[in-house]
């Protein structure tokens, strides 16, 4: 696992996951002295939005262009996107500029991640590949250790760009790795499986939703909101009638137990967005948290998904619906305590809230996987599994996307007094305790049906 070729590999993909999971930290924590140096608020959201339809884009892209050019110029073509994505980042002298350059790196990570699995499953025995996905997940806890504190170094004015230096370094030393280490098949030369026009209508869907927090007129708003959800069902119709399809055929269909499990997943991610997007902003605005302390209490939603995961991760089968049901109350409870709290404090309810925010989604997380490939119809429990992460991506930026339209209506902007910025704040986790109990209560209703036709298994 750790000497000789195997070796290699295992250092190769987890450098390629490590700058992945650790730019999410690190943008989140430097992202109100951004907005502070470049101005631009309306777009604060656009970082984590244009990020996550950017890792939709790239890990939907990662398998057709392995087939097209091969293992090796694909990985080395994903890392030197990114690098290209992070000294944007560091150059732009606005924000929209920024927040393009977001997308580019969203795109190179999001392959990153979705080539690191690919390589697991080609190049490790089967013997050691559960070993290789758990060091994958001891990355992860490490990211959000290390990420929030290299933000936290560059969190001053005029120092923060230096962030985005030192990744792309990173980041180039990771595609020459590849350049030079990675071995496999040659590709056909032939890019034709790539879904164009569907990630077209989903990325639409999510600019046309993230511009909502650029206007301050509703029925223009409504507009937005309308065509973007015109784009999102067009996109997802025509996935359903694709010959090959990213989604299972009946992932929107909340009357059966996949669609609603997706559904569940879909909102959580709205949740986890909503949660995350803003919590480094309020802490520094409202309650005087330094951006280093900011990044850690943002980090350790993330710390204690991973530890909870592990905890449930031997569960049995008939245990999943109550871990997919108490995971959700968890969530719940914790938006309402941060909803209560997010303007007046005390700073250590919030806390406690992240922690058990985080809880509940490892709680809820492998439970509910487990239960989308169980419940998949015969032929599509691969695709089922595979399209989990995308949903969740599509949730992460819809949700950023709509807690900046929420922000925006409340008020949010540049000049914003420090009661705007609660009033807005007080809004944004409101609709997000809305968004929560909707996901719990999709769960329960999808439980009380069991055993009743689901039209997924038609």
């Amino acid at each position: 696992m750790l000497t000789g070729r195997y070796g290699l590999y295992t250092f190769i993909l987890n450098l390629g996951i490590t700058l992945f999971g650790i730019n999410l930290f690190v943008v989140a924590t430097i992202m109100p002295t951004v907005v502070a140096d470049l101005g631009g608020v309306g777009y604060y959201t656009w970082a984590f939005s244009l990020f996550a339809v950017g890792s939709i884009i790239g890990a939907a892209g990662a398998g057709p262009l392995r087939e097209a050019i091969g293992v090796r110029g694909t990985y080395v073509g994903a890392g030197l996107v990114l690098a290209l994505g992070l000294a944007g980042s560091a150059l732009a002298d606005s924000m929209p500029t920024f927040v393009a350059w977001r997308l580019l790196q969203g795109i190179g990570g999001g392959a990153i991640g979705s080539l690191a699995y690919a390589l697991v499953a080609s190049i490790f025995p089967e013997r050691l590949r559960s070993r290789e996905l758990s060091i994958v997940s001891t990355i992860w806890a490490i990211a959000t250790v290390g990420g929030p504190g290299l933000g936290g170094l560059f969190a001053t004015p005029g120092t923060w760009r230096n962030a985005f230096w030192l990744l792309m370094a990173l980041t180039l030393v990771f595609a020459w790795m590849a350049a030079r280490y990675v071995e496999g098949e040659r590709g056909h030369g032939a890019l034709s499986r790539l879904p164009y026009a569907r990630l077209a209508l989903l990325a639409v869907a999510v600019l046309l939703l993230s511009s909502t927090s650029l206007t301050r007129h509703p029925s223009f708003q409504a507009l937005l909101v309308a065509t973007a959800m015109v784009a999102t069902v067009t996109a997802f119709r025509r996935d359903a009638s694709a010959e090959t399809s990213i989604f299972p055929r009946q992932v929107t269909v909340i009357t059966s137990e996949l669609g609603a499990t997706f559904w569940i997943f879909f909102l959580v991610s709205m949740v986890l967005a909503f949660t995350n997007t803003y919590t480094t902003l309020y802490l520094q605005k409202l309650h005087g948290i330094t951006p280093l302390t900011a990044g850690y209490l943002f980090s350790i939603q993330s710390l204690m998904w991973t530890v909870s995961a592990l905890v449930v991760a031997d569960l049995r089968s008939s245990l999943l619906p109550a871990a997919i049901i108490a995971g959700l109350v968890l969530v719940v409870l914790s938006s309402i305590a941060v909803a209560v709290t997010v303007a007046t404090g005390p700073v250590s309810v919030i806390f406690a809230a992240l922690f058990v925010s985080g809880l509940g989604m490892g709680v809820l997380n492998n439970p509910a996987i487990q239960h989308i490939i169980a419940v998949a119809p015969p032929g599509e429990q691969r695709t089922a599994g595979a399209s989990v992460q995308a949903i969740r991506n599509i949730g992460l930026a819809f949700g950023a996307a709509a807690a900046g339209m929420v922000a925006a209506g409340a008020g949010l902007d540049d000049n914003a007094e420090v009661a705007t910025v609660a009033r807005a704040m007080r809004w944004v986790f409101a609709v997000n305790v809305a968004v929560s109990a909707s996901a719990l209560a999709v769960a329960i209703w999808m439980f009380v049906r069991r055993g009743r036709p689901d039209p997924a298994r038609k």
